[in-house]
């Protein structure tokens, strides 16, 4: 989970969005029948919000439409507070797993808001099981957001845990690599390249792992390039 930077609404939802929420708030009233969006309406949608965190779960960063399918959330849930079902400050790119732990929890604001807060000063990667932790001197309620939303994503499952291990491994496997050697060769240049591409799954895995080994630069280097080129 890491920072996201959010444009302003896309043309679609800043013209149609009043629309769209009138027809919701009469669905949600019962004066009518059918589902929050239309087909054609939650196609526009995720094709924008697919863009905020380029093409991954803005949640637990797995690859959308690859390892899993996209799904439209609402920050504040769509079902608790109607009015905001088409805002575009809600509205989040989500893979069915942590969508499907969540469904229409009202979380109250406990859930992390990864384009407003910034995720990676508050998280520590276990090295042993893969899990995420709340960082070090966090206060008691920042810690227990953090907690929180670990257990509404379900972002400890095992599969996601191996992933990031994965991840990790491969990571410090270039770093040592890159050090080793004292400059980039082709392949490694080539490997830099897949690390730093804004696709590339568990960017916070991958910035951990350079931060704490005393390469920070490297890290910041890649967050610049990920929050360029949304």
């Amino acid at each position: 989970m890491i920072r996201l930077r959010r444009g302003p609404p896309p043309h679609s939802l800043a013209t149609r969005g009043a629309a769209w929420t009138s027809r919701w708030l009469a669905i949600h009233a019962g004066q009518q029948k059918g589902d929050w969006a239309t087909t054609a309406t939650k196609k526009l949608l995720a094709s924008e919000v697919l863009k905020l965190a380029h093409g991954k779960c803005a949640f637990c960063e797995s690859l959308l439409e690859v390892t899993s399918f996209l799904e439209i959330e609402h920050y504040a849930a769509k079902t608790v507070h109607p009015g905001r079902a088409f805002e575009w400050g809600n509205l989040f790119p989500i893979c069915r797993f942590c969508n499907g732990s969540r469904g229409d929890i009202d979380h109250g604001g406990l859930l992390l808001k990864p384009d407003v807060e910034d995720p990676e000063g508050l998280l520590w990667l276990n090295p042993d099981s893969g899990e995420l932790e709340p960082n070090g001197g966090l206060d008691t309620q920042t810690r227990d957001r953090v907690a929180r939303t670990f257990e509404i994503c379900k972002l400890q499952r095992g599969a996601l845990c191996a992933k990031r291990i994965k991840t990790m491994n491969q990571t410090i496997h270039w770093l040592e690599r890159m050090v080793e050697r004292g400059s980039l060769d082709r392949r490694l240049e080539k490997e830099w390249e897949h690390l730093t591409t804004p696709s590339t799954e568990y960017k916070f895995v991958i910035r951990h792992v350079l931060r704490t080994r005393g390469q920070p630069q490297l890290a910041d280097h890649d967050r610049v390039k990920f929050e360029i080129e949304v």
